[in-house]
């Protein structure tokens, strides 16, 4: 199971959520928490803001979801200008692999343009987008 804070923001919108749904990444903020104002401190905290739009199973309409992962490493993204269409994400939890600090590899199976491991993650709000899919 995995341990998403405010995963019922999800789960709320619909009862049957898959990460699947997740049909687009439309904006990606990668920024760095800094203990006491040091560029270079191991306690430093790299995070990533991403924006998905999310496709419920049977409709038409999409949702922004707007997250941040903390304590992001080895981020990897392929992106070729416009938004970043996703196949199959996934978000793996790993924590059984006891490596320091990292407990979720996040990823885009099929397409592969992201890929990151975190320590946490957190769903900020879910909105109705006005975006839509021609």
């Amino acid at each position: 199971m995995l341990n998403i804070k405010n995963f019922h923001l999800l789960n709320g919108l619909s009862p049957e959520f898959s990460f699947l749904d997740m049909k687009y990444i439309t904006e990606i903020r990668y920024f760095t928490e800094y203990s006491k104002n040091f560029l270079f401190d191991e306690r430093n905290k790299t995070n990533l803001h991403v924006i998905f739009l999310l496709q419920p199973k049977g409709t038409h309409n999409f949702y922004e979801v707007s997250t941040i992962f903390y304590g992001v490493e080895n981020f990897e993204l392929f992106a070729n200008g416009g938004a970043i269409q996703l196949s199959i994400l996934e978000i793996i939890n790993i924590s059984d692999r006891s490596w320091e600090n990292v407990r979720f590899q996040v990823r885009d199976v099929e397409n592969e343009d992201i890929d990151f491991y975190c320590n946490s993650i957190e769903i900020l709000s879910v909105k109705e987008s006005q975006i839509v899919d021609s």
